[in-house]
């Protein structure tokens, strides 16, 4: 059971996106702002922030902020959704390993319920890594977690994406999983 948890845990790398043939395809494979475009379809655009605490963090997660498995790391973790005309259409999941002094840091603590995306786009010495992609079923962390935000019948799998924004010796990463619905409201 382990070994399959752990493999349902991986993600693609930005060499293997979702098929062109998938409706979200060009939703995951966006490089810019994922805010900016939301708003561009949007008549009313919102944060709701779901949570802002220190926590553990996915093995996953901790493997890509310290580049070992071996323990759990505690960071900040802020959860989001993205809500467009009064849907939630994007589940916002970061997490930063902190030091209290660093800039991502003192942004992320005051950032209220304004886009982190609004943030990290706005300052042009921070850099982002690969993108990676899942289809998230019931078996990841972050799958419960996405169908409590959108609030919708639990479907075999979410697509999500993922990418590393860094700032000097800070890392955040970054976590979106997208509703079914947003195929239907962009189209």
């Amino acid at each position: 059971m382990r070994s399959l948890r752990l493999k349902s845990q991986r993600w693609r790398w930005h060499q293997t996106p979702p098929p062109t043939s998938e409706p979200l395809h060009s939703w995951l494979t966006e490089r810019q702002s994922l805010t900016d475009r939301l708003r561009s379809i949007c008549e009313e655009f919102r944060v709701v922030v779901r949570q802002s605490r220190f926590e553990k963090v996915c093995p996953d997660e901790t493997l890509l902020l310290v580049g070992h498995r071996h323990q759990r790391a505690t960071a900040l973790v802020r959860e989001v959704s993205l809500v467009c005309d009064g849907r939630p259409l994007v589940f916002g999941h970061s997490i930063l390993l902190t030091r209290k002094s660093g800039l991502l840091a003192q942004s992320f603590k005051q950032m209220g319920d304004r886009s982190l995306g609004s943030m990290l786009f706005a300052r042009p010495d921070i850099r982002r890594g690969a993108l990676s992609f899942k289809r998230m079923d019931r078996q990841h962390a972050l799958y419960a977690k996405s169908v409590a935000a959108f609030g919708e019948e639990p479907p075999p799998f979410f697509w999500a994406r993922r990418s590393v924004f860094t700032l000097q010796s800070e890392r955040v990463c970054v976590t979106e999983v997208f509703s079914s619905k947003l195929a239907a409201v962009s189209a």
